[in-house]
């Protein structure tokens, strides 16, 4: 049996980071189960309604989804999460007044978390990302992708660093190297937490 960490975890991290690696790897050796918004989403994009519209609009241009929606989805999952079950949010929260939402919800609930958030500089995230490009037109989605994550996403971490709850990790390093230092930030929080 997967032992518990007894808390969260948010995983954020730059385009093409390696963030989905990390988060399956983190599955295989802990108890947690995945909030991932992406499939939610994408079948809300597929009705007919308003609301879907509007969400395929956004999802067509390369824009995040409505924050109304991320909140909706966050507060679902929070709702019929067990209680002694570990979630780890992977690539969520994106935008900073969904992460001051799912601070709110969280602390609500009484439920401790930590944030790891993967750093990768502008030139290897460009690298790792023409690697996965299928013709010459996605240049103009990867600059976009790199400007919308620096306005918005830093935000983000800016205020979780504010809290006293951010970790970076250096993505520019192999997989397992990167896997290494998320297991001993975990390791390090965990002995914090039974020491306070």
């Amino acid at each position: 049996m997967k032992p518990r960490l007894g808390f969260d975890i948010i995983l954020l991290g730059a385009p093409a980071s390696g963030k989905d690696t990390q988060a399956r790897l983190l599955e295989r050796k802990f108890s947690l189960r995945a909030v991932e918004s992406g499939n939610y989403l994408r079948s809300l994009a597929k009705n007919k309604t308003k609301v879907g519209q509007k969400l395929r609009r956004a999802l067509e241009k390369g824009l995040p989804a409505p924050t109304e929606l991320v909140n909706e989805f966050l507060t679902s999952t929070l709702d019929f999460a067990p209680k002694n079950a570990d979630l780890m949010f992977v690539g969520n929260p994106r935008l900073k007044p969904e992460a001051e939402f799912l601070v709110k919800e969280l602390g609500k609930r009484q439920r401790d978390f930590i944030v790891l958030y993967i750093t990768l500089p502008a030139g290897e995230i460009w690298k790792r990302s023409e690697r996965r490009m299928r013709d010459d037109s996605d240049i103009h989605h990867i600059a976009e992708r790199i400007s919308w994550y620096r306005k918005r996403v830093n935000l983000t971490a800016k205020y979780f660093q504010k809290l006293g709850k951010l970790q970076k990790i250096n993505g520019a390093q192999t997989i397992s190297a990167v896997s290494r230092e998320i297991m001993k930030v975990i390791y390090d929080y965990k002995k914090f937490r039974t020491t306070r």
